[in-house]
């Protein structure tokens, strides 16, 4: 639909992330105009984008020192449409999801967490006499007082910051967002965990959470994320480390065929790919990426480890 932007951010590290998802989208008879706040982009890097069509590229300010998770409000605003979706870019978009997109009015469109799922994420800042499930009571009270608004929780669990759909007569909340980050958090970058606070451990997505709880005249939450409900046009997400253009990991391998199948799709369309073709993307190797799939978060981990 035309009214309304998809928006990501990235750097020049997932380019190949970028393309995959727009790729997903006109393949799928995906419309949208798409708006990407870009680190690092290489003159190429923005024409193999552009070739999609209707494709905007914005420079990020250099001297937004926070890491580029904190620039969704920042690239959410740039749309003018009735409507702005935001997107992680380590994903796709499998069949057309159009219609499903957008929130009801009044509302804003994101994935809540079921309580095991937030029990998770918060299990170390749980007091010994809280309830395992909803946000912690002393995590709320910091939003509480950091926003200033609203004495009472809009909710009690947490909603995913990787997929926002929201209507622009709610921009102002985007503002807030964007006004609460530069408030709350330090202006360095530690990547997308912040072990250094509690209550903003999860840094954009905490924030977020924040103002949707305790701002007043804050979208409602709908009722129920659509993007995961039909087998024929539905979200990826590719979760953990590694991505799909580099290694393929337990989580993700499942998605491979579909993964493989833009590649092929945009290659015999005639689309240009950012540089080389991977092996993990080609399906002659598909025997291969599947052997060691089971095994690579682990060797991240390791490296990961190694370096520090």
């Amino acid at each position: 639909m035309d009214n309304n932007t998809i928006v990501m951010s990235s750097d020049n590290n997932y380019v190949w992330g970028v393309w995959l998802l727009i790729a997903s989208m006109r393949m799928n008879s995906m419309t949208e105009p798409v708006i990407i706040l870009a680190d690092n982009y290489s003159p190429e890097n923005v024409e193999c984008l552009e070739q999609f069509g209707d494709v905007k590229i914005v420079k990020r300010d250099e001297s937004f020192k926070r890491n580029l998770t904190f620039s969704k409000p920042e690239a959410m605003l740039l749309a003018d449409t009735e409507y702005v979706t935001w997107v992680d870019c380590d994903a796709l978009f499998y069949g057309n999801c159009s219609k499903y997109l957008a929130p009801a009015p009044g509302h804003i469109h994101v994935r809540q967490r079921a309580y095991a799922e937030n029990a998770a994420g918060f299990a170390k800042f749980y007091d010994e006499n809280d309830k395992r499930g909803p946000i912690p009571a002393k995590v709320l009270d910091v939003w509480r007082k950091d926003v200033g608004e609203n004495e009472k929780a809009a909710f009690d669990t947490c909603s995913s910051a990787c997929y926002i759909s929201i209507p622009n007569a709610y921009r102002f909340i985007l503002e807030r967002w964007r006004d609460q980050i530069a408030k709350v958090m330090p202006e360095d970058n530690v990547g997308i965990v912040d072990k250094r606070s509690i209550a903003y451990f999860q840094t954009d997505e905490s924030v977020l959470n924040s103002v949707l709880c305790f701002c007043k005249g804050a979208p409602k939450i709908v009722p129920e994320f659509k993007l995961d409900k039909d087998p024929d046009a539905f979200f990826i997400h590719f979760n953990y480390q590694p991505k799909p253009w580099h290694l393929w990991n337990d989580y993700t391998i499942k998605h491979y065929d579909k993964t493989v199948a833009v590649v092929e799709w945009a290659v015999a369309n005639n689309y240009k790919t950012p540089g080389a073709i991977p092996f993990s993307l080609k399906r002659k190797y598909s025997f291969l990426s599947h052997l060691i799939a089971p095994f690579t978060r682990n060797y991240y981990r390791g490296m990961k480890f190694l370096k520090k």
